[in-house]
């Protein structure tokens, strides 16, 4: 059977057309693939369903448009001006719904619809992996917490968050599990005014007669704190508070490396050669956390596995 020979959009006086008519996901899908493929026909065939139910589905969409999509004067229908018009909302829509679909299968076989996890090193050390998860699962949303006082082990432990990444601390509870990803360089800069910035090599003296700025969860816990003392220390939860403050000049802060490689790089800060410890670096691991004994389901799991394999490690540290 010809694609010309049927299929032709009623006249609204006739018995098809009944007014108001709205339109159907299949019917759109009819018109995308019957416009991709060039024919009623071949896009009856990639539906799976008879010529005629195609034909018929692309008829009553021009009977709910009130517009002809494609002229049947030929052997193979051509797309109308108006048709052409119309074709790139379809697809928008026919995609739409493939996706909609996808969903409900994603729901039905079991899969998490969110996700929580809790992140207290610079992100971008793990974007790579959210990045691969969202490709992978893209009907699982994520919620990743930024936690106050960098405690992500209470929120793994108390099912706030199915997974933590945080710097090493010297003892986790018994409750959590964990596995290290790598090392990160914690750096002491200040502004390029400081009078700190001027001493080539200062030493834990010189760094005393000034004013310390430190992360809370990490004052005390981080290499040889036991010598970093100040007459004065201001503490805050937020990374990004003591990088504000240390640009505005109030003190030394501790920060991680990597939150501010384009400030040093700019020379907005400087970071400080500690004359004590001239080839150490201070540098703290970084762990993956889970609650011990949690049987994690596929999503989850992968989730899971990918972090662990994840590899932590300074980047563009001399740019």
């Amino acid at each position: 059977m010809d694609d010309h020979c049927d299929g032709r959009p009623a006249a609204p006086g006739d018995t098809m057309y009944v007014a108001g008519m709205r339109l159907t996901l299949e019917q759109v899908e009819a018109f995308v693939l019957a416009a991709r493929h060039g024919s009623f026909s071949a896009a009856a065939r990639s539906m799976g369903r008879s010529q005629s139910t195609v034909s018929t589905a692309i008829a009553n969409l021009e009977i709910a448009l009130d517009t002809e999509l494609f002229d049947r004067s030929s052997r193979f229908p051509q797309l109308t001006a108006a048709g052409a018009a119309l074709l790139q909302e379809a697809e928008a829509l026919y995609n739409r719904g493939i996706e909609f679909e996808r969903h409900g299968d994603a729901l039905a076989s079991g899969q998490p619809t969110r996700i929580t996890v809790a992140v207290g090193v610079p992100h971008r050390q793990v974007t790579p992996v959210f990045a691969r998860f969202a490709g992978k699962y893209p009907h699982v949303d994520l919620t990743i917490q930024n936690p106050a006082n960098g405690d992500v082990a209470s929120l793994v432990m108390q099912d706030e968050a199915l997974l933590g990444v945080t710097f090493a601390i010297p003892r986790y509870p018994e409750e959590i599990a964990f596995r290290q990803m790598g090392r990160l360089v914690i750096a002491h800069v200040v502004h390029r005014s400081h009078p700190l910035a001027a001493i080539p090599r200062p030493s834990f003296e010189d760094m005393r007669d000034f004013r310390h700025l430190a992360y809370t969860a990490h004052a005390q816990t981080l290499p040889t704190t036991e010598y970093l003392q100040s007459t004065q220390t201001w503490f805050s939860d937020s990374y990004q508070s003591l990088i504000h403050l240390a640009l505005a000049g109030v003190g030394w802060a501790t920060v991680p490396r990597q939150l501010v490689l384009d400030e040093i790089a700019s020379g907005e800060l400087v970071e400080l050669d500690m004359g004590a410890y001239p080839f150490t670096d201070w540098s703290v691991n970084v762990d993956v956390l889970w609650r011990r004994g949690r049987r994690f389901p596929p999503v989850e799991e992968w989730l899971r596995l990918q972090l662990c394999r994840h590899r932590v490690h300074e980047v563009g540290r001399f740019s």
